[in-house]
């Protein structure tokens, strides 16, 4: 009887230690996924910040542009009357 019992805890300890190694796999994977996606997402920031750079260098310089016609103009007006 006593050996019985102790063929199925062992049985049972097994089992448990199948299922936690299947899930430790299972959550192995999750972490390689997780790792990706925050990859991407730091390649997309990264895509965003540069998109951000040059269209705000672009308004700078049409922003320099429109105040040097904006201070032009009154002379080219003077030299035209």
């Amino acid at each position: 009887m006593v050996a019985s019992e102790v063929k199925n805890l062992a049985n049972q300890a097994r089992q448990a230690t199948d299922t936690i190694s299947r899930e430790i796999e299972a959550l192995n994977g999750v972490a390689g996924d997780v790792v990706s996606s925050l990859n991407a997402i730091k390649t997309a920031i990264g895509s965003v910040n540069e998109f951000i750079t040059s269209t705000a260098a672009a308004v700078e310089e049409q922003s320099a542009v429109t105040s040097d016609m904006s201070s032009n103009t009154p002379r080219a007006s003077a030299e035209l009357a």
